[in-house]
């Protein structure tokens, strides 16, 4: 007992040494906003915040900086559902979806749900980069455990509706979801009374070859990441004395940005007074698993939001344009014309003998933003999307609205 109390004094005595010259810090780390809060495109809520807190500069091993942090988040999110919640088939306009009143474009079938997710990350970052000051290389192993309590949504509160209430199965029954003993295969996580625990372990790199300057106005260079996420039922994701839900999933998402600047002219403060920058960013994701949780889906599609495919890949090709600074170097009009494509493919997740699907647009549009003090901000964008998207198929989009962000 004494030589295992001795080994454990000395290893809590290594580990401890690096702390004194460490650094310690707390941070907002990023705010986040909701749109379709209650009142459609016009409205946007600040509905989130991220709040980081860790220690840096362990000096562990020589020339790789080391850190530990504790990732916070919390904040309301708004979802759609896009598939029949009895099969996992994806809702169409065909004549027994609207027997059904199961039409993919109905907005009842939207909810909300409360999140909280706390991220203990541990990180190296290695090779030095003299043009941005950081590191090349960032490695991150985490363990996630994220709460969800979903709930019906502000629009179908307000408007006396519920979700799911008209929702008639096969046996000419109306059956509501929110008090339904009815397995519901393609909702795993919000069955019963609709509380989720999802845990998960992370492994991501990423490669930063970015040159960013005046707030992230000048940007100019390559950066890329992936993620390997695991969250496996046995990872205490099927608890069924304390939750209803079941959480299992495998995840890897990729993502690669490359930016130019075109022009760029500055005054003799050198705040900005014109820049154009090309950017544009390929994302990719495969999701796989028995129990998809709705979160774990991250690349939306015009219209129909999150697939729940297996494979998603998106592409966003950007010409911005930024205008002068003005009251402050944060205070800035800016707009960008942008060309989105996207392909989604698979057999749908959470569904039963469910067909596969093919999923593919083209979006050209047209953002316009104002950044008041990089903390409030004003949009506006109109768009015009090609799809092969059943009910939707090609339509015009728009949306005006006002968020909190860092």
């Amino acid at each position: 007992m004494a030589g295992k109390l001795k080994a454990l004094a000395l290893l809590l005595l290594t580990v401890s040494l690096p702390l004194a010259a460490s650094t310690s810090y707390s941070v907002i780390a990023g705010m986040g906003h909701m749109s379709n809060f209650a009142f459609g495109n016009i409205t946007s809520f600040p509905a989130s915040a991220r709040i980081e807190q860790g220690v840096k500069d362990l000096d562990w091993f020589d020339g790789v900086d080391t850190s530990m942090f504790m990732d916070m988040s919390f904040g309301l999110t708004q979802r759609r559902l896009i598939q029949d919640p009895r099969t996992g088939e994806y809702l169409t306009a065909d004549r027994e979806a609207e027997e059904r009143n199961m039409n993919i474009g109905n907005r009842q079938f939207e909810y909300s749900a409360f999140y909280s997710q706390i991220s203990y990350r541990f990180r190296n970052a290695l090779y030095d980069n003299r043009k941005t000051e950081s590191k090349y290389l960032t490695l991150d192993a985490a363990l996630n455990v994220r709460f969800e309590q979903a709930f019906d949504s502000f629009d179908n509160i307000r408007s006396g509706k519920s979700f799911l209430d008209e929702y008639l199965t096969e046996d000419g029954v109306h059956e509501t979801y929110w008090n339904a003993d009815r397995d519901f295969i393609a909702m795993p996580d919000i069955a019963g009374e609709a509380y989720m625990l999802a845990n998960s372990l992370s492994f991501s790199a990423t490669w930063n070859d970015m040159y960013t300057e005046k707030n992230k106005i000048y940007r100019e260079g390559l950066s890329a990441s992936g993620t390997l996420t695991l969250a496996p039922w046995f990872l205490a994701n099927r608890m069924d004395t304390l939750f209803d839900t079941s959480v299992d999933y495998y995840a890897i998402n990729a993502d690669v940005t490359w930016a130019k600047v075109l022009f760029n002219k500055e005054d003799w403060k050198r705040w900005n007074e014109i820049s154009i920058v090309l950017e544009n960013r390929v994302y990719a994701q495969i999701l796989l698993g028995a129990d998809v949780p709705k979160f774990a889906d991250t690349i939306s599609f015009p219209g129909l939001g999150y697939t729940n495919l297996p494979l998603v890949i998106q592409n966003q090709l950007k010409l911005y344009i930024y205008g002068p600074n003005f009251l402050s170097d944060n205070t800035i009009p800016y707009g960008y014309v942008f060309l989105d494509t996207g392909l989604a493919t698979g057999i749908p997740n959470n569904s039963r003998k469910a067909s596969w699907q093919n999923f593919a647009y083209v979006e050209i549009g047209l953002n316009l933003h104002f950044e008041l003090m990089g903390a409030l901000h004003l949009t506006a964008e109109v768009s015009y999307v090609f799809s092969n998207i059943e009910t939707y198929g090609n339509f015009f989009d728009w949306n005006v609205g006002a968020y909190f962000s860092f």
